[in-house]
């Protein structure tokens, strides 16, 4: 209800949340959708779609499964509290709302959720900074190889004939360096700056900017050595 609503609005105004409401369950779906909240506190009784409906909608999306929900209502009995809990909400406040327990709940969530989202940030970052040291390792050792056989072959050939293959070294011009842009330090240090972002989108539920997806990807072909 719109009175109840803004009640518990502006108490948590208060303390420096930053509240978004909405008044069925397709809404809030939608909205969590655009917005990706922090937290979600979801009423039982709503029309069309109540609260268990929603949270069965949230736990199955992957994008939005791991989002804490709290659930407010006026159903104080055990097994409406042991539903909400199955369908997978993270707590449960009946009313009338005791805003200091409320808070403190909101806290503990929000907290836990901070700590989630930094672990598997750094899982990430470390899988990814390792996949690009394995990359560039691969990349040193293809070089470190193709110069080997180009050695070889020009030693084959002096082996054949000594004399041409001299004069047409002599009056070859100077190979560039192989592929020293390759695993340039910039490079890498770019690679990895994105994999972060990347990492932290991933972790925090947030779809995966595809631009940087593709900025990436580019940037991984650059370093793939020729041939």
């Amino acid at each position: 209800m719109e009175g109840n609503r803004a009640v518990v609005c502006r108490r948590l105004e208060r303390h420096g949340y930053e509240i978004r409401q909405v008044d069925s369950g397709e809404a809030a779906l939608q909205h969590i959708r655009e917005h990706s909240p922090d937290l979600v506190l979801l009423d039982y009784m709503m029309p069309n779609m109540n609260g268990i409906d929603v949270l069965h909608v949230l736990r199955k999306d992957w994008n939005m499964s791991a989002l804490p929900v709290i659930m407010l209502t006026a159903r104080a009995e055990a097994s409406a509290q042991v539903e909400a809990l199955e369908a997978g909400a993270d707590d449960y406040v009946t009313k009338p709302i005791d805003f200091e327990i409320l808070q403190a709940r909101i806290t503990s969530l929000l907290n836990r959720l901070k700590t989630t989202r930094k672990s598997r940030e750094a899982d990430l970052s470390a899988e990814e900074r390792e996949a690009i040291r394995v990359l560039t390792i691969d990349n040193l050792q293809n070089e470190l190889e193709r110069e080997i056989s180009r050695r070889q072959r020009a030693e084959e050939r002096l082996a054949v004939n000594p004399q041409q293959t001299e004069r047409a070294t002599a009056s070859a011009p100077t190979p560039d360096p192989p592929h020293a842009s390759t695993i340039s330090k910039e490079k890498v240090d770019r690679a990895l700056e994105i994999i972060d972002t990347i990492a932290r989108q991933v972790a925090t539920g947030q779809p995966v900017n595809r631009a940087l997806l593709s900025f990436l990807r580019s940037l991984v072909e650059k370093m793939r050595p020729p041939g």
